[in-house]
């Protein structure tokens, strides 16, 4: 649509801040619990792989995923691509919701009920997604430069508690632990296959791609310094236990006779990024579920994608225990396979077809 274009920034900062929300539940626990000491360096050795996908997404998806699926693999296969990437995005976008729920209840809000937060959010998510996709942009740009301001407070005051005994020595030995703690993070990567399915509302900028490598350099520096000071509070055994590292490092941060505890300010900013990320995997559903159901117009798959999601919320994931088996196991695995397997794979079909 003419009037419903973004631009390629506003999308990598919705992106970047959609990312923040699954990323303290992942990092920095289960890679200081497959590196140790050497945990912080997993998001700097997952680097290369980050280019690498973004190079793919920026070049090969410009008119967006759906509808280089469709061109690529034709109608039928194209559309039966879309689906697969449909079940997929609802299922995450229950399971975060879930999530995000959870965190609300053990932290902040004890003895009010689930239902009450699944239903705020996904409300929320309904009414940002539907509405243009230039809105929900607007918005992540809020988002972004909030949470920026959130997370640079936060970590720089954190910086001043960090034991250097926590994060060296890293020897060479220690290289294969911090490659196998690369997958917790190939898995949160992951979920920028969803951004790409927003390409076709992105203008063509001509140097666009170098800024793509430049955000997902800035994102994994980004993620590198939140593994650092978190690890460099509590070390590798401990932060491994933890449930969120980084909230539990923001509870001990402050300065004596300025302000003593700002956990609830930083707790309320997350929400956004929580939204950010809650809204993307939303309205990249519905631009899946458009071109698989042949859709005239994108708004009038979020009620049923929103729907499904809070169905999937309460009914597959009754309990905690069932929500980290899935956190721990399909969500990593399925994203590293439909985050980064299936797109090069698509992208390796595209080349060899070629189809520009």
């Amino acid at each position: 649509m003419p009037d419903d274009r973004i631009s390629l920034r506003q999308l990598l900062t919705l992106t970047f801040a959609a990312l923040l929300s699954p990323a303290i539940q992942v990092l920095p626990g289960l890679t200081a619990r497959r590196a140790g000491v050497g945990g912080w360096l997993a998001t700097l050795a997952a680097l290369p792989v980050l280019l690498g996908l973004c190079w793919v997404l920026c070049r090969l998806f410009r008119s967006g995923l759906p509808e280089t699926a469709v061109e690529t693999l034709g109608p039928a296969a194209g559309r039966g691509l879309c689906l697969l990437y449909l079940v997929w995005g609802v299922w995450l976008l229950a399971a975060n919701t879930r999530q995000v729920a959870l965190r609300f209840l053990t932290i902040s809000y004890r003895n009010s009920p689930m239902l009450l937060f699944l239903l705020a959010l996904l409300g929320v998510t309904f009414w940002l997604v539907r509405k243009p996709v230039r809105a929900l942009a607007r918005a992540g740009e809020v988002f972004f430069l909030t949470l920026t301001v959130g997370l640079v407070l936060s970590l720089g005051l954190g910086a001043f508690q960090v034991d250097l005994v926590n994060l060296l020595p890293v020897w060479v030995e220690d290289l294969s632990a911090i490659g196998w703690a690369t997958l917790p993070v190939l898995g949160l990567l992951g979920y920028v296959v969803f951004a790409a399915c927003l390409g076709g509302n992105v203008v063509p900028e001509q140097e666009g791609g170098r800024r793509v490598l430049r955000w997902a350099a800035g994102l994994c520096l980004t993620l590198t310094a939140l593994q650092t000071v978190c690890l460099g509070n509590f070390g590798p055994g401990l932060a491994g236990r933890m449930d969120t590292p980084f909230f539990m490092m923001v509870k001990g941060i402050g300065f004596e006779g300025t302000f003593q505890r700002i956990e609830s300010v930083i707790i309320a900013l997350w929400v956004l990024s929580d939204l950010a990320l809650l809204s993307l995997l939303a309205c990249a559903c519905s631009q899946l579920a458009r071109t698989a159901f042949a859709l005239k117009e994108r708004r009038h798959a979020v009620l049923p994608v929103v729907l499904a999601a809070a169905a999937g919320a309460i009914w597959l994931f009754p309990d905690a225990f069932a929500l980290d088996r899935a956190l721990e196991g399909p969500v990593l695995w399925g994203g590293i396979g439909m985050g980064l397997g299936i797109p090069l794979l698509l992208a390796l079909v595209k080349v060899c077809t070629g189809k520009k």
